[in-house]
């Protein structure tokens, strides 16, 4: 046996013991920034969520789960740099009430709860994002953009005990890729 498959066959062993999983992880599938009327801004976007088996447990003995949205959006500008027109972060809180056998997804910014039967009924309602708005600035004129979004679980927002293992296991790394798009106002 070479040694590369010697290397593959330690890696397939170990993995499951590691809590390596290639299946956990975030997916943005589709973004739009559009504007609405009164001159505002909305996003839509659909995520998909596979949170590991240890998030979810922690979740299940009572750890709540921050996710964070980030948004940038840049104009773009020949002859200079990209300029930074929006630059946001959206946080969404879930937790499970072992008591009441519900799960619970707390918008940040609203203040807002929302209560669900099953696991996937709250990451399906998680990753259907909505007219989210947007604070845009007044001058968001004419010309191109480029917008990306990504989301990650915020490890800083866990239980001070936890951060430690958190940050070494591969199993609390989750986040997406950035999606990136154009646009023209």
């Amino acid at each position: 046996m070479n040694r590369f498959a010697g290397w593959l066959v330690l890696f397939c062993l170990l993995a499951p013991i590691a809590g390596w999983s290639a299946e956990a992880g975030f997916a943005v599938r589709r973004a739009d920034l559009f504007r609405h009327e009164d001159r505002s801004w909305g996003l839509d976007a659909d995520i998909d969520y596979h949170f590991s088996e240890t998030a979810v447990e922690a979740m299940h003995n009572g750890v709540p789960l921050t996710l964070v949205l980030r948004l940038r959006v840049k104009r773009v500008r020949p002859w200079w740099w990209d300029e930074t027109m929006i630059s946001e972060n959206h946080r969404r809180t879930i937790r499970f009430h072992p008591l009441a056998r519900a799960y619970q997804l707390t918008t940040a910014e609203s203040g807002v709860t929302e209560n669900f039967a099953s696991l996937r009924a709250l990451l399906d309602a998680l990753g259907r994002i909505r007219n989210l708005p947007i604070e845009a600035p007044q001058t968001f004129g004419s010309g191109e953009y480029r917008a990306a979004l990504s989301v990650t679980l915020d490890i800083e927002s866990l239980p001070l005990p936890l951060r430690p293992t958190a940050y070494l296991s591969p199993q609390w790394h989750l986040n997406s890729p950035w999606f990136r798009w154009s646009f023209a106002n």
